[in-house]
């Protein structure tokens, strides 16, 4: 099909803007299919790569070594695969867990219609899932757990709680009891076919993602939306786009625009670094702790707000993971390793929870590591033998240095220079996403008291 040039009607500044606002639009299919293709490079499973339809295990938790993942937790193994619901459904076999083991499916555009195993849909017990695709005609297996997908291309992203760098046997256990098959071989045994390997999709994602230049952006989302259709919301929005050649099964052609909006074309690569994207935070800050907007996995039709957590990295919804986070102390002033801090808990003020979740504080550098101490603390958590005052109240110590053998157990080393806390609440009770409870503010005392 030709590509169309942009009607009379529409001026070459209206063009570039519908350009733009196409780019935004389809960034989480595009970026998503770049990933899959880079993690699915691969012959065999190894810890961070499968081939399609297939599970890969991370086997230990985050560490200060690694410098892949801004603001990894503590708290979770992951486990993840990627599927194409094209040809056939996919069946997951979720083995009964005695801890939290969450899966989260992903549609092509980072939606998550819904959160599955603890939590959610199948909760603790076995469960099988049947993951269809949007043009699904036919049975199930009796039994099932139907988990209808608005697009061929699913990620799923599984997370087990794990409660140290002592305690990966039993998550490891539940990872190797998950079973990923397509429809076609339930009631037999499977075959996992072998990968391939092909150096030129070596590449880091979003690095690659600047070097698609319009034309093999708009190819390239034009193809994936094929199988991968947008939603009745998104129907004005596709029908704006097709106007410029962007769209499913579309010729798109940066020569068939006028001469304005081809210039700005060539400034598309950048778009998700500018200001315009980066203004859009869309954060809630109460009582000093920023959170994230409940829009997220859920995103509807705000296109802009999706593509930038796309940029900055997937999260769970907020109902599923609560992720307030602060960078300042009571006073306002910046947290820094040269202060020491408590956060003061009053009794009945822990953090709130629904059966299954727990939570977590976590301290990271500014450029978003775990901060490296003596005694491989990254975080605390409720598992964790703290310390609970004689009135119920709890206290949590933030220091570089180690504090005195009383405050130990409740000792969470940070770094020297400025740091950031984000606190996870897994399962988190509607209070917490309603904001009528929050963490206390974290306030700076003389490190010698």
């Amino acid at each position: 099909m030709p590509a169309p040039h942009a009607p009379a009607a529409m001026t070459a500044d209206a063009t570039a803007d519908t350009l733009e606002d196409a780019y935004i639009y389809a960034y989480p299919l595009v970026l998503m299919d770049v990933i899959r293709e880079m993690t699915t490079n691969t012959e065999v499973p190894t810890g961070v790569r499968a081939p399609l339809g297939q599970f890969f295990h991370s086997r230990a938790l985050a560490s200060p070594s690694i410098d892949s993942l801004t603001r990894p937790n503590a708290d979770t193994l992951y486990s993840q695969a990627y599927l194409d619901l094209g040809d056939e459904p996919y069946l997951l076999h979720k083995p009964a867990a005695n801890r939290y083991l969450a899966i989260q499916p992903f549609d092509g555009y980072s939606n998550n219609p819904s959160i599955l195993g603890t939590g959610g849909p199948g909760g603790d017990d076995e469960a099988v899932y049947a993951f269809t695709g949007p043009r699904f005609v036919g049975s199930l297996p009796d039994g099932v757990i139907p988990v209808p997908m608005p697009t061929d291309f699913v990620w799923l992203l599984a997370r087990v709680r794990c409660h140290g760098p002592d305690d990966t046997a039993g998550p490891h256990r539940l990872q190797d009891a998950m079973d990923l098959y397509p429809l076609s071989q339930h009631g037999r045994a499977h075959e996992y076919p072998r990968g391939v390997y092909t150096p030129a999709r070596d590449y880091v994602p979003l690095e690659h993602m600047l070097t698609l230049d319009a034309e093999a952006y708009f190819r390239r989302f034009n193809a994936l939306s094929v199988r991968n259709p947008g939603t009745d919301a998104d129907r004005p929005a596709l029908e704006r786009f097709a106007q410029v050649g962007v769209g499913a099964g579309l010729d798109f052609s940066v020569e068939a625009l006028p001469e304005e909006a081809q210039r700005r074309a060539k400034e598309l690569p950048g778009l998700m670094d500018s200001t315009r994207i980066d203004a859009l935070r869309r954060a809630i800050v109460v009582d000093g702790w920023t959170y994230l907007d409940s829009a997220v996995g859920r995103f509807g039709t705000d296109y802009t707000y999706r593509a930038r957590i796309a940029h900055r990295g997937f999260a769970n919804p907020v109902d599923v993971t609560a992720y307030p986070s602060a960078f300042t102390d009571s006073d306002g002033e910046p947290l820094t390793g040269e202060s020491s801090y408590v956060m003061h808990f009053p009794a009945g003020q822990h953090p709130p929870y629904h059966e299954g979740g727990w939570w977590s504080l976590t301290p990271y550098t500014k450029a978003g590591r775990l901060v490296a101490n003596d005694i491989d603390r990254y975080a605390l958590d409720d598992s964790m033998p703290l310390t609970v005052n004689a009135d119920g109240s709890l206290d949590l110590w933030l220091s570089a240095d180690a504090p005195d053998a009383e405050r130990m157990p409740n000792w969470l080393p940070v770094c020297r220079s400025e740091f950031g806390l984000t606190m996870r609440i897994y399962l988190p009770h509607d209070s917490v996403t309603t904001h009528e409870w929050t963490p206390p503010q974290v306030r700076r005392i003389d490190a010698s008291r």
